[in-house]
């Protein structure tokens, strides 16, 4: 038996504070700069939500900042203001899918 599945019932209902950070991560950010953009944000509210879109594969870490290298995978979740972060391709759907719908 193949059942089919809507796309758009699977998609994932984030808060605002997680799709403000969607938003402002379309290119390379630094975690200060994105804490900067919502101001109505405390910084540990926006690192938690960072960690969970991360966890969501929706975002990822892209350069340590004090070695300019590529982060790849692993991050100190503890020093985000080390990093720079950006959407992964999962990310860019989202993004994408919510322009659409509106």
């Amino acid at each position: 038996m193949c059942r089919r599945v809507n796309k758009k019932t699977m998609e994932e209902h984030l808060n605002q504070l997680a799709e403000s950070i969607i938003a402002l991560l379309v290119f390379e950010e630094r975690f200060e700069s994105v804490v900067d953009e919502i101001p109505q944000e405390s910084r540990f509210a926006v690192a938690d939500e960072l960690k969970s879109l991360i966890a969501k594969d929706l975002i990822r870490p892209v350069r340590a900042l004090d070695s300019n290298t590529n982060s790849g995978v692993l991050f100190d979740s503890d020093r985000l203001s080390d990093y720079s972060f950006t959407l992964t391709a999962k990310g860019i759907a989202h993004l994408e899918n919510n322009m659409k719908g509106r």
